[in-house]
């Protein structure tokens, strides 16, 4: 039995100094007093949010007022002593506030209560009957409830009965199926592995070309980061020169510096992660459809072999010329899926969208060196090279803003008034930063031709050859082999080809009449004095779809004109 004092002395540590009774959800405040949060939250309603301790009167926020959890324990801990404990003769039962004897209970609250109690403002409005009464309640509820756990645990037990002859059926059926999977599969074994065999050919397929582009992915980013570098070094290298040679072509270079961006190359082609899913489809399927039609899968496997091989490119079967040997055994390794004509803006990449690189790129610095047998005049002239002229003209719809265009879209120069940080155009078909603009029609086959007239202060300053239909056109823009540009930089009386590595090959050429000629099917463009006839530079390329006309202006005053 408890120790009544002590019961008492802890029943004094928890009643609250507001209305003396046991902590009804305590709540301790910034003072560390201890109060009811009814009572606290009652007492000293100012209009600023504030209250007083009762105790100390310090001011405090009712916003930090913070549940007592340790008083709350406590208190919960000290009402579920049994009142027998603390006095052992039920008529000694006494109320601690008004010393009167129980004799009835509080249905709202749970608590025994004095006849002054009842008469109280906290108690007057509650439901309370004698202590007799509510126990004979009580017990009828306790009573009912016991009744109601006792069919619940029938219940369950029931259920339970029932699930575990469930869980056997269940079961069995999944070891009968697993049998009947195995005895059905050994018998279908040899076509499943045919079809095995297949899908494993085109995942193998998958993987190598996946490494391939790997490699391109590679590439592209060194490239645009060896761009990078070289900007940085020239910058460094014009600090240290003396203030005449560091303001020569200064503002090329920072801009260039500025206007460079990187541009995030797509490191797996969306034609490869395509015929992932289709190997993963029709493996899903083949379960079903073998089920469906045994007799026929050889056959349907056959359709469906054909239908792969025909959907690919038979000329991309083969590697481009010189970029990498060729398989001596016909194998689904050599597929690859034919490019068609996009009208729509491709990202901007400096990957092309297939396997094949844009150009066959001398490694070594020597073998660089080399590609100057494509310079000089020992070729075919213009005339003996170009009987007929494809009709050129400008796609303005490619055209950066600050860049003019005639009428009769053949001929383009520089705004006077353009800005360089002129508004981006929300047309994605459009160059930006740089004042670039495609020509029109684009070329998928065949040889065409067109001569490019230049006009400005000293000739002119413009870069004009070709640009492949993947080639980007927001942001920095690596004008080189590799990015899908083939084109010579004139400048006055320079003339440069835009060579591997952002590198510039110099071409002792002052011209002012450019001729172009494209063959697609032999993979060249070549660049000749029209004016004279002679032949200046040839790049031997590989080309992923469509290419363009493509042209460049870099001072302003500079005027190009298109023929025929």
């Amino acid at each position: 039995m408890a120790n009544t004092e002590l019961i008492n002395t802890l029943q004094e540590e928890v009643i609250c100094p507001i209305c003396i009774e046991i902590l009804q959800d305590p709540v301790t405040i910034d003072c560390g007093h201890n109060f009811c949060m009814k009572c606290i939250t009652q007492s000293g309603e100012t209009p600023d949010n504030l209250l007083k301790c009762p105790l100390c009167n310090k001011t405090v926020k009712r916003d930090t007022l913070r549940p007592n959890w340790l008083l709350v324990n406590l208190v919960e801990k000290i009402q579920a002593m049994s009142p027998v404990e603390v006095h052992p003769q039920r008529n000694d039962l006494k109320c601690q506030k008004h010393q009167e004897k129980y004799h009835y209970f509080c249905e709202y609250d749970g608590m025994f209560l004095c006849t002054v109690c009842c008469n109280s403002k906290e108690h007057k409005s509650h439901q309370f009957s004698l202590i007799e009464e509510a126990a004979q309640k009580y017990q009828e509820k306790i009573q009912s409830e016991l009744k109601a756990l006792e069919q619940k645990a029938k219940t369950i037990g029931e259920v339970n009965t029932q699930g575990r002859q469930r869980i056997n059926v269940f079961m069995a059926l999944v070891e009968h199926e697993r049998q009947r999977v195995i005895t059905e599969f050994k018998h279908l074994h040899q076509i499943l592995n045919e079809e095995k065999k297949f899908l494993l050919s085109r995942l193998a397929w998958l993987s190598q070309e996946g490494a391939k582009g790997s490699h391109l992915f590679a590439t592209s980013t060194e490239a645009q980061l060896i761009a990078l570098n070289k900007i940085a070094d020239n910058l460094k290298a014009k600090q240290q020169m003396s203030p005449s040679d560091m303001l020569w072509d200064i503002k090329v270079i920072l801009y260039r510096s500025q206007g460079f961006q990187f541009l995030h190359p797509n490191p797996v082609n969306p034609d490869l992660e395509k015929k992932l899913t289709e190997a993963k489809s029709r493996h899903s399927s083949i379960t079903e459809i073998f089920k469906k039609y045994r007799d026929n899968l050889q056959s349907d496997g056959k359709k469906d072999k054909s239908r792969f091989v025909g959907s690919m490119n038979e000329t991309l079967m083969k590697s481009c010329s010189g970029t990498e040997p060729a398989s001596p055994h016909p194998h689904p390794t050599g597929l690859a899926r034919s490019l068609s004509t996009r009208k729509e803006l491709p990202p901007p990449l400096h990957l092309p969208r297939n396997r094949m690189s844009y150009v066959e790129v001398p490694r070594s610095r020597s073998r660089s060196r080399d590609s100057s047998k494509n310079t000089g005049s020992t070729g075919p002239t213009w005339r003996e090279e170009v009987k007929v002229l494809t009709p050129v003209v400008l796609d303005a719809a490619s055209a950066h803003p600050s860049l003019v265009l005639s009428q009769d879209l053949k001929r383009v120069k520089l705004n006077s008034a353009y800005s360089l940080d002129a508004e981006e155009p929300a047309d994605p078909a459009s160059f930006y930063p740089f004042r670039c603009v495609l020509g029109s029609p684009g070329f998928s086959s065949g040889r065409h031709a067109w001569e490019v007239e230049l006009q400005g202060p000293g000739g002119g300053a413009c870069v004009v050859g070709v640009a492949s239909e993947h080639a980007a056109r927001r942001g920095f823009l690596a004008i080189e082999p590799m990015a899908g540009f083939w084109c010579l930089r004139i400048v006055g009386f320079e003339c440069q080809a835009l060579t591997e590595d952002n590198m510039r090959e110099v071409l002792p050429y002052r011209l002012n009449r450019v001729g172009v000629c494209v063959d697609h099917d032999r993979g060249e463009v070549a660049f000749y004095d029209t004016s004279t006839g002679k032949h200046i530079y040839t790049f031997h390329a590989c080309f992923p779809g469509q290419i363009f006309p493509f042209f460049r202006i870099l001072f302003s005053d500079t005027q190009i004109t298109l023929s025929p």
